[in-house]
């Protein structure tokens, strides 16, 4: 109910929008806020949020006109605190989605992979294909290496890359996510591999950066030192 009117007190940012109902994009201006207001759309939309367009239009109107407002303290900071508990329900119950679906998803790609007899399984559930195979020594898990590596998502689109930094990374294998750290002591100094990671064994159900929650990761790794000097 007046969790909804705090949308409109909230976001006094906007240039001359005067109607629900599009106006004629005379100038950039014009434009820009209409960008804006889709944008705004677009994200309650995708999350689920439920919305009154004619509150938030009415609320954006008297901000920005500096009319007094119809909610004031301290009924403002009860339906602000309201609202912010509604957007965490919502935060978590999208996070929740998307784990759900990452997680069939990774489901699907890792049987098939089961199918590909160059692609070996751990009893942990990580996936690797050796790409090229060092002559040196494999790492333990109280090593420092250095690598080089390219994270993808199933769709392939890359979330990290050394490579793209041209910087090769240094950790110790106990500072990273599990799947690194087995996958890691499986390889020789100068190989790479490519692992396919799952949630259990990456971030779980937490959506971390650009990491989507439940993703299953893809890495193709260079081990190119063992104990690199600092």
């Amino acid at each position: 109910m007046r969790i909804i009117k705090i949308l409109g007190i909230a976001l006094v940012f906007t240039t001359s929008i005067s109607t629900i109902n599009c106006q004629e994009l005379k100038t950039k201006l014009d434009s820009a806020a209409y960008v804006m207001g889709s944008q705004m759309g677009e994200y309650y939309f995708l999350n689920q949020i439920e919305i009154n367009i004619d509150a938030l239009v009415a609320g954006l109107r008297d901000g920005y006109t500096a009319n007094r407002l119809k909610v004031q303290e301290p009924e403002k900071s009860e339906v602000m605190k309201a609202f912010e508990e509604y957007m965490q329900q919502k935060q978590q119950e999208k996070t929740d989605r998307d784990s759900r679906f990452n997680k069939e998803v990774a489901k699907s790609i890792l049987e098939q992979n089961r199918q590909n007899k160059d692609i070996k399984e751990t009893s942990s559930g990580l996936q690797y294909q050796v790409i090229t195979e060092g002559k040196g020594k494999k790492p333990v898990a109280s090593d420092k290496v250095k690598v080089h590596y390219v994270g993808t998502l199933f769709n392939g689109t890359v979330f990290d890359s050394s490579r793209s930094r041209n910087a090769p990374a240094v950790f110790g294998l106990t500072q990273v996510i599990p799947g690194w750290t087995e996958g890691l002591q499986l390889m020789t100094e100068g190989s790479t591999y490519k692992f396919w990671i799952p949630s259990e064994l990456g971030y779980g159900n937490r959506a971390v950066g650009n990491i989507p929650s439940g993703s299953l990761l893809i890495f193709e790794v260079e081990l190119i030192e063992i104990n690199p000097a600092e």
